[in-house]
């Protein structure tokens, strides 16, 4: 009886220890409670057919990894809450070896589980190996006992995890892994209740823009009515959550939509020029005011380039402001930082975020991290987001993914890159949200931001980056060029209303970059035909049931560089087989009138394999489950050993 109570305790122990294992990430059920921030001598991939499903793995897909030949090679994740004690801590991961259990050895078979902080300082790791190949394992490393370092407490913990495979080791052959299912310890959900950006997610966005300066004086002298057009956005749309408006105007740092300041007067000590007259200065105040009232949250735009597109004038009084106040002595940086200090002491209220660009100065300067203190203790509890500092990219194989043509009337032969929204540096709380840059080559409606930028916003709404969590936000512009009321609409009532309703159903943030007309009668409120759209977009979203949209449909003529054509080959005899519906939501229907047809591949817009399955019990009528694909455009592809094949485009609709 005695002998059996150690026995009885370690199961006890085994049983809560498994317990208290949270899921941290799952590719079948898109659970992305970690999230990858980098690979190291690999590619990785998600959503990939599980190779062996009969084991302790039965999800239908899974993530892989191809490891280059080479002596070490990585994946590094990000975990939303770091930790601070390995008391009871394991981690625990499902993988699978893609090489037969007879050629394992040592150093090709070994797995290791990294712990590790963001900015530096010692790691540990533990250390398993697999024990047979081309079969599933379940392997839980064990971290119980583990001395965090004190360097790494007072940096708040480790705030990564990276996998390691097949490392320190003499070089090891290239080799494919299958991993899925980590759990660990710790709960990892971002932290979104406490986040001072969680106002914005699931939220929609209008922009009003005020212009400020003597702009704005010459503006209101010319017949312009912000407050009344600020009214129309609060009686028009009620469900926009949010507006983006001004502290200084888009990309004219000099021109700022307040008269007086806490801790200069502008006007006098530097150049009139530079602020409304002070009747003028109350309009800021009504316009976020009516939104506040409203229950509208306000983000302030501040341009940040000092003042570098000042007049003359303007230039060379601000140059002699900062060159002899005793407080800077030369110093434009102590100069700039105090006065935008001042503003925001005001406005300060009536904020909820403020929204930072044109930072390149102040970051290359080394000022950026203590302007953004400076505001965080001006305004505690506000958002910050910071542009111009670092961008993230859709890559493929380690190198960017680029768009080649956007449609049969593509007129710039410029190849551009494609955003992705996320975490890019540690001054955000919401990503900037700004589309690919118009000089690159990109359209400010690239059917690149469909495929690829809005479905990873759907596919987690949230961002990590070096321990920042992150809040995935879109800014798109509405016309040609950013708040230019003579630029035609780039996309209509259809596009906006389906990125719209994708982005506030997966809880991330869109604000659309509306304009303010100057023409006539209308000066002031929002351009009537982007009021048609936005109008549309709140009635829909308030409908009960909120209706669809519909489906997306690449453009003809375009394409991706390097991709291979994926249409229906002019032998191809389609009457064979017939798909339905077609667009999809969960279930693809598939029949055939000839049983010759057995083989069925997905393929998606990139060319990579989505789904398998063998069509082999003589049937003449399936079904595939394509509830864990994305929405966006794909190919199935149904072939037979004798090399015949029928091509077909659907597309899925969540």
């Amino acid at each position: 009886m005695t002998k059996s109570l150690p026995i009885f305790f370690f199961l006890l122990c085994f049983v809560q220890l498994s317990h208290a294992q949270f899921l941290w990430y799952e590719n079948e059920t898109n659970t992305y409670q970690i999230e990858l921030e980098s690979t190291t001598s690999g590619n990785f991939y998600t959503k990939i057919t599980n190779p062996n499903n009969t084991g302790i793995n039965t999800n239908a897909v899974v993530s892989k990894f191809n490891r280059d030949e080479g002596t070490s090679a990585f994946l590094k994740f990000d975990l939303y809450q770091p930790v601070m004690d390995f008391t009871g801590y394991t981690i625990t991961i499902k993988a699978y070896l893609d090489i037969p259990t007879a050629a394992l050895t040592n150093s090709n078979s070994k797995l290791r589980m990294y712990f590790l902080n963001a900015s530096g300082g010692p790691q540990t790791y533990k250390q398993l190996n697999f024990s047979v190949g081309q079969t599933w394992e379940s392997f839980t490393f064990d971290f119980n006992g583990v001395a965090i370092p004190e360097e790494i407490l007072n940096a708040n913990g480790f705030n990564q995890i990276r996998i390691g495979f097949a490392n320190n080791s003499t070089s090891v052959a290239a080799a494919t892994y299958y991993i899925d299912t980590i759990s660990g310890t710790t709960e990892q959900v971002a932290n979104t209740t406490t986040h001072s950006a969680a106002w914005l997610s699931g939220s929609w966005g209008v922009t009003f823009p005020v212009f400020g300066g003597e702009r704005l004086d010459a503006e209101v002298a010319g017949g312009y009515n912000l407050p009344a057009g600020a009214q129309e956005v609060v009686d028009e749309l009620p469900a926009a959550g949010h507006v983006i408006t001004n502290l200084s105007y888009f990309a004219h740092s000099h021109y700022f939509t307040l008269r007086q300041n806490s801790n200069v007067d502008v006007a006098t000590e530097i150049h009139e020029s530079l602020v409304p007259s002070l009747a003028n200065e109350a309009i800021i105040f009504e316009v976020m005011q009516k939104f506040k009232d409203s229950g509208k949250k306000v983000i302030l735009y501040i341009s940040t380039n000092y003042l570098d597109r000042a007049d003359v004038e303007t230039q060379a009084a601000w140059v002699d402001y900062y060159t002899n106040h005793i407080d800077f002595a030369g110093d434009e940086y102590l100069a700039y930082k105090d006065l935008v200090e001042g503003f925001i002491e005001r406005v300060k209220d009536y904020a909820d975020a403020y929204w930072l660009d044109t930072t390149g100065e102040l970051y290359d300067d080394g000022h950026l991290e203590d302007f953004v203190e400076m505001i965080k203790v001006t305004d505690p509890g506000a958002a910050v987001s910071v542009t111009g500092v670092g961008a993230a990219y859709f890559q493929k194989n380690g190198e960017n993914i680029l768009v080649d043509s956007d449609g049969l009337d593509d007129e710039d032969a410029r190849d551009y890159k494609i955003i992705k929204f996320e975490g890019v540096n540690r001054y955000q709380d919401f990503t900037r949200g700004h589309v690919t840059p118009l000089g690159q080559g990109a359209p400010p409606n690239s059917w690149a931001y469909e495929e690829f930028t809005i479905p990873h916003m759907v596919e987690n709404p949230w961002s990590m980056y070096e321990g920042n969590t992150v809040l995935k936000h879109a800014w798109f512009p509405v016309r040609a060029r950013w708040h230019v009321s003579s630029q035609p609409l780039v996309f209509g009532t259809e596009d906006a209303y389906r990125f719209a309703k994708r982005i506030v159903n997966a809880n991330a943030g869109v604000t659309f970059a509306t304009t303010i007309n100057d023409i006539g009668s209308g000066k002031g409120y929002m351009m009537d035909d982007e009021m048609l759209i936005m109008k549309a977009i709140n009635d829909r979203l308030l409908s009960n049931p909120v209706p669809d949209y519909e489906p997306y449909a690449r453009p003809e003529g375009a394409f991706l560089v390097g991709e291979s054509t994926l249409s229906t080959s002019a032998h191809n005899n389609t009457s064979q087989v017939k798909f339905y519906p077609n667009p999809a939501v969960n279930k693809l229907t598939i029949t055939r009138t000839s049983t010759g047809i057995d083989y069925i591949t997905v393929i998606s817009i990139l060319g990579t394999t989505a789904l398998e399955k063998v069509w082999s019990n003589g049937s003449m009528t399936t079904q595939l489950d394509v509830s864990t694909l994305n929405s966006g455009i794909y190919f199935i592809k149904l072939s037979n050993g004798n090399n015949h094949t029928i091509t077909q485009k659907i597309i899925i609709s969540k």
